[in-house]
């Protein structure tokens, strides 16, 4: 195989390609989250919802916030002033004012306790008390981190589960367009952009206006005449806002395919470990290898071309302060020279200039450095804001003992295809009802309209005379089990993944619905029975066991409604049978909804509603059915025999 990653890198470059390959790169990422560039307004808006989550953590941001400025103010206005002393009245023996001239008001004690020392004991007491200053600065900073760690973790946690919550309650036409790499990779790396965020805005700036006001402060309280030096260390400011401004949008694209190279890898990761077995029949590890390559290279380039544009934008902003720096070296000096300013006061100013320009770029650079988690705090709130099923319903269902009633039902996707035409029919409790018809005839459609999977376009469905349009979706789906046709299993136990649905159930409960789904006697003969561990591609089971487990967790439920797709299509005859003659004996006090194709599943039934083209053509029993000489279902049986 080649190096997918060299053959990447050497590829020709231009904007223009840059820029296509980032839209097809979103396309590939998410088919529902498809608006993925934000204008200034809406990237605004992103990071004042950021902000407002704070409202969930405000006690433990104020301590935050209270502990950072405390130990900013006190480090900066004391630190320099360390320097002054060391230069001075140390290394050059300089006698300290007795008066305190030429330090601040607030370090006249201390100067007044080291005045009269000797230059070695000064430095002895300068070094216990930096050991001093530094001991409580680590455990302050401890006690800090905790909390913002703490802090940060809830709000993640927040985030996550709010998120998880949302992908679940998606439209399933929506799920079906959301691949899991995404959504994965929107839950455990984007959610970090809104902490980040936050601490870029709010800790961060706290952090460079205190320091700042500090500095100026302190500064001009010992040196009135300093103000030269203050536009000096803020002169940088708007040169370095008005370079890199114009940036801001480039940076966010940037960030943005990122973010999408990224879910493309997890998500082709993921399908080559779910669909590992496919992959090893058809002997195709080598296209999967290269497909993992390609993907994981297109990953680090995407990264490269973000840090890139971000460090090549930052440079410019820098570089735009590096003038005014040696400006203010150049004066400084020239103080020295002319005897204006000692050595020491040269330490302290240029000690306050840092502190003072340090926080100016802080400031400077926040807008630009805010773009990428704002790239990634979009697809978090994209997410958050999708629309839900609709609860249009508020009426609680009792427990049904009637039915259920289809009355010129119709369903059209939102794409405009129309999978349903006029749909009437009832189906009765103590009744096993077919749906029966050919691929694409709309029969799962018409399945997934009765817990209100989709919501019906035209006509009315019923349960007990009631709209499930009326009916709160948790009640409504409380009494209806739907087994999928795709059956997944947990990686967890078999009597867990059997309990799923009603995790109170007992292990007799379980052994009862196993027994009746025939796979009893394989469970027993594992070495850990019903405790054995199933793992994610589920290899200790064939297809058809995966079958009947699912099958068991939709019996245990016990719901008044119980709707099966295509729930013989893995079974061998005998379990066939034995499966049918037990949903017999379940139907007495349940309606039973079957999909299948297979005849010897739907002969069985009561009643048998044969679809095609969306429509209704015939229903009846199997006799009823192929006593019409031309008939739908005669037609198909017939073709099925052949």
């Amino acid at each position: 195989m080649s190096d997918s990653f060299t053959a990447e890198s050497k590829s020709s470059f231009s904007l223009e390609k840059l820029r296509e390959d980032e839209l097809a790169l979103d396309k590939k990422a998410s088919l529902v989250d498809t608006k993925t560039d934000v204008d200034y307004r809406e990237t605004f808006s992103l990071i004042w919802r950021c902000l407002v989550l704070l409202r969930f953590y405000w006690r433990r941001f104020a301590v935050v916030l209270s502990m950072e400025w405390t130990i900013t103010a006190v480090g900066t206005a004391v630190a320099p002033w360390a320097g002054k002393v060391l230069v001075d009245h140390v290394v050059l023996g300089q006698p300290l004012p007795e008066d305190g001239k030429g330090y601040p008001a607030f370090l006249l004690p201390i100067i007044e306790f080291l005045v009269g020392l000797s230059p070695f004991a000064i430095l002895t007491w300068l070094a216990l008390w930096t050991v001093v200053g530094v001991s409580v600065r680590v455990i302050w900073g401890y006690v800090h981190d905790l909390v913002e760690a703490r802090m940060a973790h809830s709000l993640l946690h927040m985030v996550r589960s709010r998120l998880f919550e949302g992908l679940r309650l998606l439209p399933i036409t929506q799920l079906d367009n959301q691949p899991i790499g995404d959504s994965v990779f929107r839950a455990m790396q984007d959610v970090h952009a809104l902490p980040s965020i936050v601490r870029m805005v709010v800790q961060i700036s706290g952090w460079s206006i205190v320091t700042f006001a500090t500095a100026v402060f302190t500064l001009l309280s010992a040196y009135p005449d300093s103000s030269l030096i203050v536009l000096f260390a803020v002169g940088a400011m708007p040169v370095y806002i008005l370079v890199t401004a114009p940036f801001a949008r480039m940076i966010r694209r940037r960030a943005q395919a990122t973010v999408a190279a990224g879910t493309v890898f997890v998500s082709t990761t993921e399908e080559g470990m779910d669909n590992i077995q496919a992959v090893q029949s058809l002997g195709a590890n080598e296209i999967e290898k290269e497909r993992f390559a390609l993907a994981s290279a297109n990953s680090f380039r995407r990264e490269r071309y973000q840090m890139l544009a971000q460090s090549i934008v930052g440079k410019l902003g820098e570089t735009s302060g590096q003038f005014l720096y040696w400006a203010l070296m150049l004066f400084m000096l020239g103080k020295v020279i002319t005897g204006d300013m000692t050595p020491g006061d040269y330490a302290v100013v240029l000690g306050y200039f840092w502190s003072m320009s340090f926080p100016a770029g802080a400031l400077a650079s926040l807008w630009i450095n805010l773009q990428a988690p704002a790239a990634r705090a979009r697809r978090v709130f994209v997410m958050l804001d999708m629309e839900k099923e609709k609860e249009i319903g508020t009426e609680m269902l009792p427990a049904v003992t009637e039915g259920v009633a289809f009355e010129k039902v119709g369903f059209v996707y939102p794409d405009g295809r129309r999978a349903l035409t006029e749909v009437s029919f009832e189906a009765n409790i103590g009744e096993i009802v077919a749906l029966a018809g050919p691929t694409g005839a709309g029969k799962t459609t018409l399945a997934y309209l009765i817990p209100r999977y989709h919501m019906v376009s035209e006509g009315h469905i019923s349960i007990d005379g009631r709209d499930v349009n009326d009916i709160a979706i948790n009640s409504l789906r409380s009494q209806i089990t739907y087994v999928f046709q795709e059956t997944e299993t947990l990686p967890e136990s078999i009597a867990n993944n059997i309990r799923y649905g009603k995790p109170q159930a007992t292990m007799e409960e379980i052994e009862r619905v196993a027994r009746v789904v025939g796979i009893h006697d394989f469970i027993s003969g594992l070495p850990e029975g019903y405790d054995t561990h199933l793992g994610t591609t589920s290899s200790k089971l064939s297809v058809g066991q995966k079958q009947r487990i699912s099958i068991a967790r939709g019996l245990i439920r016990e719901t008044p409604i119980l709707i099966l797709d295509e729930p013989t299509s893995a079974l061998d005859p005998e379990t066939e049978s034995y499966l049918i003659s037990a949903l017999q004996e379940a139907a007495k006090d349940r309606l039973v909804i079957v999909i299948a194709h297979r005849l010897s599943t739907i002969r069985q039934a009561d009643s048998i509603v044969f679809l095609e083209e969306g429509e209704v053509r015939e229903q009846g029993s199997h006799e009823v059915l192929m006593a019409m000489e031309s008939g739908h279902y005669r037609r198909f049986v017939e073709l099925q025999s052949t």
